[in-house]
């Protein structure tokens, strides 16, 4: 190793010790989401397989399973954009659209 290389491995441990911090609970944060989401998506899974196999429901409870579909499909939809060349920007710019057109894009575990 020459001292331009120790110079630049320097340089990144400085800033992972600057963003140690904030990495880790951006994932603890991430998990947390990811969390809370398989806990309602598999409380719809539930919901519908009660209503398919002909158990009467309240609208209460089919609303709670149908919203829990959107939020579902709207990260779905996240997700493939942002697995696209550009996808973060792509996901900035559909977001502010859907404000300006009055639609809301964004789920509701992202909006904090």
């Amino acid at each position: 190793m020459n001292i331009e290389d120790s110079g630049i491995f320097r340089s990144i441990m400085k800033k992972y010790e600057s963003n140690k911090d904030k990495v880790s609970s951006s994932l603890i944060k991430i998990k947390t989401v990811l969390a809370t989401e398989t806990k309602e998506t598999s409380d719809m899974l539930d919901i519908y397989s009660k209503y398919v196999s002909g158990e009467k429901l309240d609208k209460k409870t089919i609303h709670q399973a149908n919203q829990q579909f959107a939020e579902l499909i709207k990260n779905v939809g996240f997700l493939g954009v942002f697995a696209l060349p550009g996808g973060l920007l792509a996901i900035a710019f559909l977001v502010k659209l859907g404000k300006r057109l009055g639609i809301d894009i964004l789920p509701k575990n992202f909006k904090d």
